[in-house]
């Protein structure tokens, strides 16, 4: 079967890459696109013409119009941060198989939950693209093997050298703009991922808002557990973006283990793992990816296929749950004292 497949709004600069995986993908076919409002669009609509040879009948400026003429079986979705929920309640009133939204969830736990609501039997993944990064996989893999024990510690940086380009809707704290809610999500659903799910009981947090901006561009949180502490910063302060040239310090993760410990910011490793039989470490290559996680079309097609439900970070029920230190860390900062983790 091949599936038809939609990709809605450009708020989100991904987008030009899901289109590109949809057209290399050979089960998939580019029915149509929509960008409702190019003018908070970080992405390119003008680019994707130009690289994918859309023809004009399949350009939309209008979500409903768009679905209904071109009856797509997959939604792929990169509205800016405070629409996620009104998207998702949009495109779930069509006959759809698939639909997935940009990461975040939601820029709330109210709108993750409506968004939980409104999708029924469509199936609903969230796009993290650092799930297709095989440095990830392979740090689970060693925690799910016991290589280091428990897992009692994950320290996480996260950000980029601003926000691109300056003056769009990530400068704006209506639309879900900021450098917490652009990065601590990642930090806090991956790190969730790794502990197997375990949550904090309590967060604190503090921003960093500059006198002549409107959002944070510096975030730091501390997660306290049961038996432990993890640290998550995030930054838009850093010297160069990480896609292009790693800056010092370097974006990733460190684990702490009961037996040693994991982590993705050594220069020169994918990842670097020591342990008490080896308090040296070494350095470890990542492993290949399984096809279904060559990208996000490519886990769409697989789990369409197998009848299989999304895992993991990809999964909206997931990240509703980790989206939890998100929203704790949001009103901590704005208190001005540590919390106990919202329900």
């Amino acid at each position: 079967m091949v599936y038809r497949v939609v990709g809605a709004n450009f708020d989100q600069m991904h987008m030009n890459t899901n289109l590109e995986w949809v057209r290399d993908h050979p089960e998939t076919e580019l029915v149509g696109v929509c960008d409702e409002d190019p003018s908070t669009s970080t992405g390119s609509l003008e680019q994707a013409l130009s690289d994918l040879d859309i023809p004009e009948a399949a350009v939309f400026d209008d979500l409903e119009r768009c679905l209904e003429e071109t009856a797509p079986d997959v939604v792929l979705g990169c509205p800016r941060n405070s629409l996620h929920a009104d998207f998702v309640e949009r495109v779930t009133e069509f006959d759809l198989e698939a639909l997935a939204i940009e990461k975040p969830l939601a820029v709330s736990l109210a709108d993750a939950d409506r968004m939980l609501d409104a999708v029924e039997n469509e199936l609903f993944v969230v796009n993290w693209p650092v799930t297709w990064d095989p440095v990830n996989h392979t740090v689970k893999r060693f925690v799910d093997e016991g290589t280091i024990g428990d897992v009692v510690e994950v320290q996480y940086y996260g950000g980029n050298a601003g926000a691109p380009p300056e003056g769009s809707w990530f400068y704006d704290p209506e639309d879900g703009g900021g450098s917490m809610l652009d990065y601590l999500g990642y930090g806090a659903t991956f790190s969730t991922w790794f502990r197997g799910g375990e949550l904090p009981e309590s967060v604190t947090s503090d921003t960093y808002v500059p006198a002549d901006m409107a959002v944070d561009v510096q975030s730091s949180t501390i997660a306290r557990y049961d038996e432990g502490m993890s640290a998550f910063q995030t930054t838009w302060r850093m010297l160069t973006s990480p896609w292009e040239i790693e800056p010092t310090p370097p974006k990733g993760y460190e684990l702490v283990g009961t037996g040693g410990s994991i982590s993705t910011r050594v220069s020169g490793h994918d990842v670097y793992v020591t342990t008490r039989d080896d308090p040296e470490g070494y350095g470890v290559e990542a492993d290949p990816l399984a096809d279904r996680y060559e990208n996000l079309v490519a886990y769409i097609v697989h789990l369409l296929e197998t009848d299989n439900d999304p895992e993991g970070p990809c999964d909206p029920v997931f990240c509703r749950e980790a989206h939890r230190i998100v929203e704790t860390a949001r009103r901590s900062a704005a208190a001005g004292e540590r919390l106990e983790l919202v329900a």
